[in-house]
């Protein structure tokens, strides 16, 4: 209490001096605002790094001067060792390297797993997107990391040892099949290593073969390109180092945080569009495919009104969400075995995960995207959220969210009435 008199006292008499002097009262005000403004300009760089850091908000010079630069330095060195020699499978590193890129890339914000995301569009579009670097990686992704140690050392020699080409693709091969529990077609990594400019010269480099390794880590990237054949993601283009161009598509909303402006009509075809899809999911495969990050964003549809999903980050067969599941030492509460929005049970008597994902493809999607409910502060808005929509439309859509026993030819049915009325 004497303390806060006391400083209260300070206060008082130092008012009271400024209105008394008004030398005194000019030289505070003048550092106040001095100091106010320092102040300011400090808050507002950490939080704009902070922003830029989150991937919250980008820039294009961002892009440029941090990212693409470093590539472009990494691509001329490369041309160097091999004498200048640039296969045509990397068309996208002469694409990016230009003078005036600036003019034709748009940043793309929050994507929390790729240290660059941008729209490149020099006469046709395609997104741009960077894998996270070994350096950059929190911690290291276990197998194949141990693996390239084992494969690439140095000789007595002091020269570098590369595996034979049966080799790369041998061990390749173990990685991806552990990755989707089945086996592939050695096509997909042949394809790969061509991309990544293997096994064309006499001279092979290292750099090649690391991003050979970091781009085959990359879900996005390996998700594409195994299950390119079924048409349900886009494909990969090209790559140029650690960077792969991906098929350009748009999407279902550039911004879900403002109100949808289509007609009720062409959203309820959209939403038929993405059911349909979800439908595929369940059944192309050899195994049902789980959609484990859903936001509105992430559907888009190409030049023939096909839809897709455009982030593929965290799209798993079942069999590895199991894994998922099966690898979590101990659980205390459902989320312990939950990945995103594939949620999980936790089994209290032994502490571990059920193996078995407690939610659908096609809750999540009614819940999200229709109903536009997320587990943030606030609500997006649903794609299917609209005084328009009849009663038994709403319904269905409650009882989506919820039933597990809810099929895809059930709320097929249901748009479908609900669009043929807006037909009389």
């Amino acid at each position: 209490m004497k303390i806060t008199f006391l400083f209260s006292c300070c206060i008082a008499k130092l008012i009271d001096d400024m209105l008394v002097n008004r030398r005194k009262r000019r030289r505070c005000i003048f550092w106040s605002v001095v100091v106010g403004s320092l102040v300011t300009v400090f808050i507002v760089v950490i939080v704009r790094d902070t922003l830029f850091a989150s991937k919250f908000i980008c820039s294009t010079d961002d892009i440029i001067n941090n990212h693409i630069t470093e590539l472009c330095e990494e691509v001329k060195n490369d041309a160097e060792q091999s004498d200048g020699h640039l296969l045509s499978n990397q068309d996208l590193c002469k694409e990016l390297c230009v003078e005036d890129l600036s003019s034709k890339i748009t940043c793309h914000k929050f994507h929390l797993n790729k240290p660059a995301v941008f729209t490149l569009d020099n006469g046709r579009k395609k997104v741009v997107k960077s894998v996270i670097k070994m350096e950059d990686r929190e911690e290291p992704i276990g197998e194949t990391s141990t693996e390239e140690d084992e494969v690439y050392w140095k000789l007595k020699s002091g020269s570098q040892y590369f595996p034979s080409k049966d080799d790369l693709l041998s061990m390749s091969s173990v990685y991806i099949n552990n990755f989707i529990g089945n086996d592939i077609d050695k096509g997909i990594i042949i394809k790969l290593m061509n991309m990544s400019n293997l096994y064309h010269t006499e001279t092979e480099t290292l750099v090649n073969h690391v991003n050979f390794w970091l781009l085959l880590q990359d879900n996005e990237f390996l998700t594409s390109l195994i299950f390119e054949k079924l048409k349900l993601f886009p494909s990969v283009l090209r790559t140029c180092g650690t960077y792969y161009a991906m098929q350009y598509l748009e999407p279902l909303t550039e911004n879900p945080m403002l109100p949808f402006t289509l007609t009720w009509r062409k959203r309820l075809w959209k939403a038929l569009d993405i059911i349909k899809y979800v439908g595929q999911l369940e059944t192309i495969w050899k195994e049902p495919l789980h959609l484990c990050d859903v936001k509105h964003d992430h559907f888009g549809w190409d030049d023939e009104g096909k839809v897709m999903f455009l982030d593929l980050d965290a799209i798993l067969p079942e069999t590895s969400l199991l894994r998922t599941m099966e690898n979590t030492p101990h659980c205390s509460d459902n989320d312990d075995c939950s990945y995103f929005d594939c949620k999980g049970r936790c089994h209290h008597r032994t502490s571990k995960c059920e193996l078995d994902r407690s939610n659908t493809n096609l809750q999540v999607i009614c819940d999200k995207i229709f109903l536009g409910n997320t587990d943030g502060l606030f609500s997006l808005y649903g794609l299917l959220v609209s005084h328009e929509a009849n009663e038994e439309l709403s319904e269905a859509l409650e009882l989506c969210k919820t039933n597990r026993g809810m099929t895809v030819d059930g709320m097929i049915d249901v748009i479908m009435k609900a669009s043929n009325v807006l037909l009389y």
